[in-house]
């Protein structure tokens, strides 16, 4: 923790992690047909004020202490104001062409974030967390079930820490890797029916 701690001073302020906030190292349910590997939580200026709205926090972290997970809270919850709620829905928007409401998409989208605190910008921390031990397993297991993988932005630093990725049959990349959005337009028509396939599981 002293070393997690070191990160919030005298570093860069856009690299600088808000252990004020909650940790969001995985959001939804851990046997999902679909799991997006990202990067870790962004920050903005209102986040302080959102996550202290009433049951924000506390929902975010019973998701994180549950066995197996629980549903996407962003995509479930009764807040859709909040900024992740607002930043999920923008992401999986292209899906609810398709037919698939967000309260489907909130129990078969699995995120995994490389670690769960938040910052303005991204960048790797010098060391593992125990959560992060944890969030690799939960790719393996993926991996064991022939999920689909979305693997975009930061994929040279997943496939350092999972190897077995690179050789992985079900992984799919996005033309743009900055972009997390999962839409027709962001894969090739072959990855995107791969993505289509799962969710029809």
């Amino acid at each position: 923790m002293q070393a997690l701690r070191a990160t919030t001073t005298g570093a860069n302020p856009k690299y600088r992690l808000d252990l004020a906030l909650p940790p969001e190292p995985f959001l939804g349910l851990h046997d999902a047909p679909l799991v997006t590997l990202l990067a870790n939580p962004g920050r903005s200026e209102s986040d302080p004020a959102a996550y202290a709205r009433p049951g924000i926090t506390p929902r975010t972290l019973h998701n994180i202490a549950t066995d197996g997970g629980t549903p996407n809270h962003f995509l479930s919850g009764a807040e859709p104001d909040h900024p992740g709620s607002l930043w999920w829905r923008r992401t999986l928007r292209g899906l609810t062409t398709l037919g698939h409401s967000y309260e489907e998409l909130s129990r078969t989208v699995l995120a995994l974030q490389f670690h769960g605190y938040h910052s303005p910008e991204w960048r790797p921390i010098p060391f593992t967390l125990p959560s992060q031990s944890f969030t690799f397993d939960l790719v393996r297991r993926a991996m064991s079930r022939d999920a689909v993988i979305i693997l975009g932005r930061i994929a040279d630093v997943w496939t350092i820490a999972i190897p077995e990725l690179r050789s992985y049959p079900n992984v799919v990349t996005p033309k743009t890797r900055r972009n997390a959005a999962i839409s027709r337009g962001m894969f090739t028509p072959q990855d995107f029916e791969r993505i289509t396939d799962a969710l029809a599981v």
